[in-house]
Formats: structure tokens, C-alpha cells, sequence
């Protein structure tokens, strides 16, 4: 199978849109497409590129947990595998019985799973699998010889050269050991991102901006009032002009926090101590609290206290610094101990003046951020920059057209391998 060596030169908000029309592939195709549960990142990702995908061809979703959960209610043809979750102790990941819990369920997971998708596939036929770090569609490819793409930020891990400091050494290796176990050989690494370090191996890899909800990206362009379910949220007015156009709307006086687990609690003992007013989400409850209020996840809710809060305080999950960032929000990011990709996210967030890293942030940490709040809207206006999800959209395309092209080529040369032959890896 031919590599291909394209260089990918990403327009900036500045650029006119129309330049940016995505041309579908030419002959729809049959793609099977696994999704990660751990977290919501994936999922989120993972909804615009299926929804841009059905444009043209017939796809069909392999998820587990809170990803099957979401995907579910957006879209049909979805269907529930087992998978690996990490377990969260104290914001810190619990490296044991993250890995003796995965080694438990494996072999029936892998039965169950494998199976299962391998009996659909035979029925479905699929040209191209995609994963955003699914493990059981990366095996399914395998299994098939079919065209297989990585689309995940979770790659720049392997695939990026990342500076770090020695400390987190030992996590890194760790890290990378684990995301080569996860998803083996793809054609091509497609890596989402908002900074940009050097790629290892640029004939194979490609690095694009976040893919962002369509909600998030209506936020620029268009004059909008940011309502939350209780009204118009009162603020001081702010009116943001970009190239794009001119964004009026009220700032809250609140500030978004999202924690990926609930063990997290120092960090609440602190926001109490605080003045400000905290909306929190990530602790699955309906709760008023002093300044503190909690909120079960929705998706309407989410985004409206996202949009108009004043600075986000998070983990290092990239999903929603991304989202933060594209709305010019600065993140105070407090990211869960020994889950290395959320560790390299924040110190990138710190390194290019956009927020602030901290592994166990005390009241005057959190006080200094928020007088520098100005400082870091003008360094995320400045130098964050988004192409809208257009070039990630064109290069997806092209690609699925020019190895599904190729695979076709190269079974009609060996006419014996292909979705008929089983590999009985699970017999």
C-alpha cells in the first residue's frame, strides 16, 4: 500500500471559508468506526467526524461506556462492546487495578467482542475502519485486512516529539507503552492538537486543530445572547471582534469546573474557600452548595455555562481545554495524577501563555490566575488559532478514497485474503 507524503498547510480563522469546501469521496463507502470510552473526548470527537462521514457514505459505530451512551442518543447504528476503563483514586490513576481489572475482563471481553464484530462485519462488509483509540477495531482490521486509520489526539504521545520534564519520564515511557498496545500499524495517524510539537515520522503522520462541536464553533460569526436554563445570565458585557465578525454576548461571573472522576475532593474544599462562583460538573449530582453548584451532565446546560464562564478550571482533558480555548477562556488545569496525556497537555497549556498547570494547586495559586485572566485572553487571542474543522474533514476523505482505492487493488492481486478468511484468533 502506497504511503503518502502531503503536507498539510491549515488556514487560520482569518480565511475565507468557501476556500474550505470538503469534497466528499467520489463512491460512498462502508466504514466501521470504534470509539474509546474513557472520558468524553472521544465520543465528542468522534460524533462531528461520523456526522460529516453519513454525508456521503454508510457508517457503523463500535463504542463502550459513556461513549456508547452519547453516541446512542445521536445516532443509529451503534453498537455496545466491553472495553477498558482507568481507575481514579484521590486524582491520581491507580496504575495496579487499572491493569489487573483490564486483565480480568480481557479474555471475555476479546471473545465476546471480536466475535461479535467479526459476525457484523461479515454482513456489513466494510471498506475502512477508523479508530479513535478503540482497541477491538484495531484487532478487527487485522483480522479483515482492511484499510485502518488512527484519528485520536491521544497519539501525540508516540507520535509527536514532546518536551517534558525529567520527572515525568517514567509516566511517559509508561504512557507510550500503553497507547502502542492499543492501536497497532494504521495506515496513517491523523492527530488532533492545540500546540504542535515536531512529528516522528511525517510520511505517516498528521497533525491538524481540535475537532470542535458545531455549537462551539457557532459561537463565532454571529452576534448571540449566551442564555443558560435559568435566563440571560447577568455579567458584565463583553464584545469580542475577530476577523470572523463580532460576538456580543454577557460573561458570567462564574467559572466552569469539569473533573473526570469524582475523587477529586481536596479540589472542592478549595473552591469553597474561594469568593467566586463555581459551577461544577463531573460529580453526576444536582446540588447547591454555598458558592458551588453541581451539575449532572447536560449537554444544552454544559455548553451554555461553558460559554459564558469567565475561566474553566479542569483536568488536563484535551476535549475541553480545546473548547475553552476556541472561545478564548484561559484554564487553570489541574490534571490527574500519573494519566500522562492530561500532564502534557497542561504543560503545553502552560508553555504557550495560556493557563496555568498545577499538580496540587493551593487558594493563592488560584488567586493569582484569576488576576491574570486578561493576560492570558490576549496570549489565547493572539496564538490559538483554528481552521473550523475543515482540513482534518478534506484529508479524511481523501484518504478514505485513496486506501480503500488501494486495498481494492491489492485483493483483486491476492483474491484469497480479505473478510472471508478468518484468522480464528479467538477460537
Amino acid at each position: 500500500m502506497p504511503k503518502t507524503n502531503r503536507v498539510i498547510n491549515f488556514r487560520m480563522p482569518d480565511s475565507n471559508l468557501e476556500e474550505f469546501n470538503v469534497k466528499s469521496p467520489e463512491i460512498g463507502k462502508k466504514i466501521l468506526y470504534g470509539v474509546c470510552g474513557e472520558g468524553m473526548g472521544h465520543a465528542i470527537r468522534s460524533g462531528v467526524i461520523v456526522k460529516h462521514l453519513l454525508g456521503k457514505n454508510e457508517v457503523s459505530i463500535f463504542a463502550h461506556s459513556r461513549s456508547y451512551d452519547y453516541l446512542s442518543e445521536k445516532f443509529d447504528n451503534v453498537h455496545q462492546i466491553g472495553g477498558f476503563n482507568t481507575v481514579y483514586e484521590a486524582n491520581q490513576v491507580n496504575s495496579a487495578k487499572t491493569f489487573f481489572n483490564g486483565i480480568k475482563d480481557l479474555p471475555l471481553d476479546l471473545h465476546k467482542n471480536i466475535t461479535y464484530m467479526q459476525n457484523f462485519a461479515k454482513e456489513f462488509q466494510p471498506d475502512i475502519i477508523i479508530s479513535d483509540f478503540e482497541f477491538y477495531t484495531n484487532l478487527l482490521s487485522k483480522i479483515l485486512r482492511v484499510p485502518f486509520i488512527s484519528l485520536d489526539h491521544t497519539h501525540v504521545v508516540t507520535h509527536c516529539q514532546t518536551e517534558v520534564p525529567y520527572k515525568y519520564l517514567k509516566d511517559k515511557l509508561k504512557a507510550e507503552g500503553v497507547v502502542r498496545s492499543f492501536i497497532q500499524l494504521p495506515s496513517v495517524y491523523l492527530i488532533t492538537s492545540f500546540y504542535y510539537p515536531p512529528l516522528v515520522n511525517p510520511g505517516r503522520v498528521r497533525i491538524f486543530p481540535p475537532v470542535l462541536r458545531k455549537r462551539i464553533l457557532r459561537l463565532k460569526g454571529k452576534e448571540r445572547t449566551i442564555n443558560s436554563e435559568e435566563g440571560i445570565l447577568k455579567g458584565e458585557e463583553r464584545t469580542l471582534k475577530g476577523k470572523e465578525g463580532t460576538i456580543k454576548g454577557k460573561e458570567g461571573t462564574h467559572i466552569f469546573v469539569y473533573q473526570t472522576s469524582t475523587s477529586n475532593t481536596e479540589l472542592i474544599k478549595l473552591l469553597k474557600e474561594m469568593d467566586h462562583r463555581f459551577i461544577i460538573y463531573g460529580f453526576h449530582k444536582d446540588q447547591e452548595d454555598e458558592n458551588l453548584s453541581f451539575r449532572s451532565f447536560n449537554e444544552n446546560s454544559f455548553y451554555h455555562d461553558l460559554a459564558s464562564c469567565q475561566a474553566v478550571i479542569t483536568n488536563g482533558g484535551f476535549n475541553l481545554i480545546s473548547e475553552a480555548l476556541y472561545l478564548n477562556k484561559p484554564v487553570f488545569s489541574v490534571p490527574v495524577k500519573k494519566q500522562f496525556e492530561q500532564v502534557l497537555n497542561a504543560i503545553y497549556l502552560e508553555k504557550l501563555g495560556f493557563g496555568e498547570f498545577h499538580e496540587d494547586p493551593l487558594k493563592d495559586d488560584l488567586e493569582k490566575f484569576m488576576l491574570k485572566l486578561d493576560f492570558y485572553r490576549q496570549n489565547i487571542k493572539s496564538n490559538f488559532t483554528h481552521d473550523r474543522n475543515q482540513n482534518i474533514l478534506q484529508e479524511l476523505d481523501k484518504l478514505i478514497q485513496e486506501l480503500t482505492s488501494a486495498n481494492k487493488q491489492e485483493l483483486k492481486n491476492k483474491p484469497d485474503v480479505g473478510i472471508t478468511t478468518s484468522l480464528n484468533l479467538i477460537s
